[in-house]
């Protein structure tokens, strides 16, 4: 007779974690299916990641999940003295990943020093910016 695991107890026993990870991660995939009403991909401005989206916004075709959004972390830096925004990661391709894939609403965020301090301190929740905020509303229908 099969046993059954909690997965969200940690009660695999690490030998059949090892053997069992192909199947551990299509039970991982179901209990998500079954909970998601939809995801937002993260993602970079590097070249090589419009290949990653274009797994993930699969999977989550393969799965009926709806992908809501696109949001690309360390998009650009605003330089404090003059304002200017600079690509240190090259340049933004977000529009034309969501045009490829059909995702409506994107989201770009900025490498501030105050956003890293903010997570480091447990307190995101403090940090003002509006980068998000399109997105929020657009996903709750407003």
């Amino acid at each position: 007779m099969a046993r059954s695991y909690d997965l969200t107890s940690g009660s695999i026993p690490q030998h059949l974690l090892r053997l069992a990870a192909p199947l551990i991660m299509g039970n991982i995939l179901q209990q998500l299916y079954n909970t998601v009403d939809g995801i937002i991909v993260v993602t970079s401005p590097q070249d090589l990641v419009s290949m990653i989206v274009t797994k993930a916004v699969k999977m989550a075709e393969m799965m009926h999940i709806p992908v809501l959004g696109l949001v690309e972390n360390y998009s650009y830096f605003r330089c404090p003295d003059c304002g200017k925004e600079h690509a240190i990661f090259g340049e933004s391709h977000i529009e034309a990943i969501a045009a490829k894939h059909g995702i409506p609403n994107t989201a770009k965020l900025p490498i501030d020093p105050a956003i890293a301090a903010a997570c480091d301190a447990g307190r995101i929740e403090d940090v003002q910016g509006d980068w998000l905020g399109a997105l929020a509303d657009a996903i709750e229908g407003k």
